[in-house]
């Protein structure tokens, strides 16, 4: 019984002391918007801004609460730019545009360790036309489960 007890402890504490993984990382690089079956919410941002305006804080506020109702424990966020400006300038953007929807839903309720992230090669411009399109200036929010 001691012997248990000791496995048990020693197990206790490892997970204090942060010697064991607490979660699995939310996996997204196969996770693309519009999947079938996948709720998903488009969070849209101006022109070289990572700044959530009211109206996405508006969508961020919706897809909290619905994360949160629903117990959803993969969220993903796919960050988006336009294709105008250099790659380097825009992987930030698309990063920084990631981490303002990720700390906006933090604040709402949505535990971290259920967001993952994900910016895709062809992030810098969902059209063709290298024209500045509103669905270029977004992060996807994907309920994976």
């Amino acid at each position: 019984m001691s012997h248990i007890r000791n496995v048990m402890f020693g197990a206790a504490a490892a997970l204090l002391a942060g010697a064991m993984p607490a979660v699995a990382q939310v996996q997204c690089a196969a996770v693309s918007p519009g999947d079938a079956g996948r709720e998903e919410f488009v969070v849209f941002f101006g022109v070289g801004s990572a700044a959530l305006d009211q109206a996405a804080q508006a969508v961020v506020q919706r897809a909290a609460r619905q994360a949160t109702a629903t117990f959803k424990n993969e969220v993903c966020l796919i960050g988006r730019t336009s294709p105008t400006g250099s790659p380097e300038a825009n992987r930030r953007l698309a990063d920084q545009r990631i981490t303002a929807v990720r700390n906006a839903l933090t604040q709402r309720g949505v535990r971290r360790e259920t967001l993952g992230s994900f910016t895709p090669a062809a992030a810098f411009g969902m059209q063709r036309d290298r024209a500045e399109n509103q669905a270029d200036r977004s992060v996807t929010i994907i309920f994976v489960r």
